[in-house]
């Protein structure tokens, strides 16, 4: 499933007050608090309600419906009593989920522990309501045990998604905040429920995807991330020279680019095409920084080629001709030079081996 997020302004529900709360959340402190003062009241004349001799077990005539709305009085102060209790509860969690950053495995873990313990406060607040109204609960529990089961048949699959969002918060594969691709789809997860993973991608878009049917997941967050750029020469370039100007030009590059944690190195000849040289560039970044550190690693090249007078070949016709005596040529690096460039070269692929991945080209 997957739908556009809009922004606040655009629910009617989310009118903001002067108080600087929306209109739910004022709807929900007044219950709360009309709540807790019907709570207190029935706390100060318990023994009155509730007691052995409590006036409300006797009948005022001999109207039936007016007799059942009189003995009905106490189950109705026990049910606002209940429901106190069980919105604060909520309003706790809610309060604590807000504070709960989910940047680790333990806090995200405590955010499916919230989630649960909602349900089972509703659960516990639906039988103590019903108890509280003369229902037999234990044989309402027997019956729903029975018919829990049957249910469960037809209900594997949100079975399975309670278990699969389980194994995903304890085995540690994303949290809330990691930038994942699930099939084919990348984003940064939002929020990891008890049925469902929420997605969102740059653009805004939010993607709600089963857990139980996520079967592989790469998550870009757990290790830092690899960006390269490749720098097109001529063949005719010396390419131990070339090697020099960069070994002298690559800290200026990673002193610019703050997005950038380990790098940049030169990885060498990365290929021959039929009109140039390749050589590979080599960075690692946070996964949250990949597309800017991209570009920017991208410029910086680019300015380097530039400033050191690389020649970066395009679509032209190439008239060769004898270089005139004197003129700089290949053989103004000396073999000492060559050997440096050769080294330097060497070392950087060595330093950098762990970038590359089994299957990159």
């Amino acid at each position: 499933m997957i739908r556009k997020d809009n922004m606040a302004n655009d629910n009617p529900n989310k009118v903001k007050g002067l108080s600087g709360m929306d209109s739910e959340q004022r709807a929900y402190l007044i219950t709360l608090a009309v709540l807790g003062i019907i709570s207190l009241v029935a706390l100060i004349f318990d023994a009155q309600l509730f007691g052995a001799d409590s006036p409300f077990r006797n009948n005022l005539g001999d109207n039936s419906v007016i007799n059942f709305i009189y003995h009905s009085i106490p189950a109705v102060f026990r049910t606002c009593q209940i429901l106190f209790v069980a919105l604060l509860l909520f309003f706790v969690l809610r309060e604590i989920q807000k504070g709960i950053k989910a940047d680790t495995n333990f806090q995200t873990s405590l955010r499916l522990i919230i989630s649960f313990t909602r349900y089972a406060i509703f659960i516990i607040a639906i039988i103590a309501v019903l108890a509280s109204w003369g229902v037999d609960t234990q044989t309402l529990l027997v019956s729903a045990g029975i018919l829990g089961l049957i249910i469960g048949l037809g209900a594997q699959s949100l079975i399975a998604d309670i278990i699969a969002g389980l194994f995903i918060v304890f085995d540690g594969i994303y949290k809330v905040g990691d930038i994942i691709v699930v099939e084919g789809w990348r984003g940064t997860v939002m929020e990891i429920g008890i049925r469902t993973t929420k997605i969102i991608d740059a653009g805004g878009n939010i993607k709600y995807i089963n857990n139980s049917t996520i079967r592989a997941v790469v998550n870009q967050s757990q290790e830092l991330s690899v960006i390269k750029t490749e720098l097109s020469i001529f063949y005719d370039e010396d390419l131990e020279k070339v090697e020099l100007l960069i070994k002298d030009y690559l800290p200026k590059i990673a002193g610019r680019i703050p997005y950038i944690v380990n790098g940049p190195y030169y990885k060498g000849v990365n290929g021959m095409s039929n009109s140039s040289v390749e050589l590979l560039f080599l960075a690692e970044c946070d996964e949250h920084n990949f597309y800017l550190a991209k570009r920017a690693l991208n410029r910086e090249i680019y300015r380097m080629a530039n400033e050191l007078d690389i020649k970066i070949p395009y679509d032209q016709i190439v008239v060769n001709q004898p270089l005139p005596e004197g003129t700089f040529g290949k053989d103004t690096v000396t073999p000492e030079k060559k050997r440096e460039a050769t080294a330097f070269a060497y070392n950087q692929a060595e330093i950098a081996k762990d970038m590359e991945r089994e299957n990159e080209n």
